[in-house]
């Protein structure tokens, strides 16, 4: 798809203001919904390391949203605005500050709100669909476009650290790596450590078990190449999950990178932003310590039958075999496979002439939204998520693992093994 077909078809009328005559080295896309003005201290540190940079904040409510933290965010519009100059589409300014211009896209005032379904997901495409049109007029220079949220402290190498992937042509997404700011004596503070403690542990199984997919999804945290979320066309417009599906999207490309930079800071609070992700299951996972029980996480099983079935798939490029399916150690593996996977197991060998082909084509087949099906499949299937502790002590991809030792020197001592 060409950069005029998505502009014209596909991005968010915000897309054609008028860019400044300034030019930027870096762009930032921030949703702010029920935020203050204070939010931008966070971003103070990154700053500093590159002279120009451009925030683009998209300052938004849902219609169905809480009348009070509707008047917050209008609140907030109004304080960010402030000394800034109108641009050329109707709601957007830009105003001067000390860590960089602002561009302000007004989506809280009467009659702009976001539609009723439609949250994190829309603000971002709308941010980053403006980025996109700017950076193909020449105003920002880096090929990436930043996504991250209000409840964040930026490393000092944000930017430098993406600067030196700008070269590596497989990169097409950033996940920086990140850390959340807790108060482990409050129950609320361990359940976020605990949340965080099971996206890690996910992270790692799938990278033990040779997943291309094996990289953290956390919308605060992510960058795309412009190239790459053209290609895709553009952030899905979700509720919540938008960054799980455009890094699914988009790894399909290219590499999914963890700059080389200190871990940005996620601030811990309580928040009902979006259906599910981390503030809806931090605070499930506060109730449930409460009433007694056990944080669970995934079998440690399913990720080893996960790396025999993505084995098995390395296999069958190479040797053509279907024979694959019925050599499984386990019976519930098959069972658990995706009812389509034969019939796309003799595509690919219809379409593609090449080992290096059929590889690419059925690990795109099985991306990361299957893996994570897998995984459910399985636990649907026999092998029931277990207590942190117990899964952890079984898990051949947790090292040092045994023993009595807080969450955070766990969390601490990750290292994916490489095999």
């Amino acid at each position: 798809m060409s950069l005029l077909q998505y502009l014209s078809h596909y991005a968010e009328p915000e897309s054609g203001c008028k860019s400044p005559e300034r030019q930027y080295d870096h762009v930032v896309v921030v949703p702010a919904f029920d935020e203050t003005p204070s939010m931008l201290d966070g971003y103070r540190r990154a700053a500093e390391a590159s002279e120009k940079v451009l925030w683009i904040l998209v300052v938004n409510t849902r219609k169905d949203a809480d009348p009070g933290a509707i008047l917050r965010t209008q609140y907030s519009l109004r304080a960010l605005s402030a000394g800034g100059t109108a641009l050329s589409y109707a709601g957007i300014s830009i105003a001067p500050h000390s860590i960089g211009d602002l561009v302000i896209i007004d989506r809280c005032s009467q009659g702009r709100e976001l539609p009723a379904k439609q949250g994190v997901g829309l603000a971002r495409k709308i941010g980053c669909d403006l980025a996109l049109a700017w950076q193909s007029a020449g105003r920002i220079k880096s090929p990436w476009i930043h996504c991250t949220d209000a409840d964040v402290e930026l490393p000092s190498r944000y930017f430098p650290a993406a600067d030196a992937l700008q070269e590596d042509k497989d990169a097409v997404a950033l996940s920086y790596p990140f850390w959340h700011r807790t108060e482990p004596a409050s129950t609320e503070g361990r359940a976020l450590e605990l949340y965080e403690l099971s996206l890690r542990y996910y992270q790692f199984g799938l990278n033990w078990a040779g997943s291309k997919y094996a990289f953290y999804c956390v919308g605060s945290t992510i960058a795309v190449r412009s190239s790459a979320y053209l290609a895709v066309r553009g952030m899905p417009k979700r509720l919540a999950g938008e960054d799980f599906y455009l890094l699914n999207k988009v790894a399909k490309l290219g590499a999914v990178v963890v700059p080389d930079c200190e871990p940005i800071q996620i601030a811990q609070r309580e928040s009902a932003r979006t259906p599910f992700g981390t503030g809806p299951a931090t605070k499930t996972i506060a109730q449930n310590l409460l009433a007694g029980k056990d944080f669970l996480v995934y079998n440690p099983t399913s990720f080893a039958l996960l790396r025999e079935w993505l084995d098995a798939l390395n296999e069958f490029a190479k040797s053509c075999d279907l024979g694959i399916l019925e050599s499984f150690s386990h019976s519930v593996l098959n069972d658990a496979l995706p009812l389509e996977t034969e019939s796309r197991l003799r595509e690919s060998l219809k379409q593609c002439k090449s080992y290096k082909q059929r590889l690419v084509r059925l690990h795109t087949w099985f991306d990361g939204f299957k893996t994570l099906k897998l995984i459910h499949a399985l636990r649907d299937r026999g092998l029931p998520d277990l207590p942190w502790q117990e899964a952890f002590d079984r898990a051949p991809f947790i090292p040092n693992a045994e023993g009595t030792h807080s969450l955070r020197e766990l969390m601490a001592g990750y290292k994916a093994p490489s095999s």
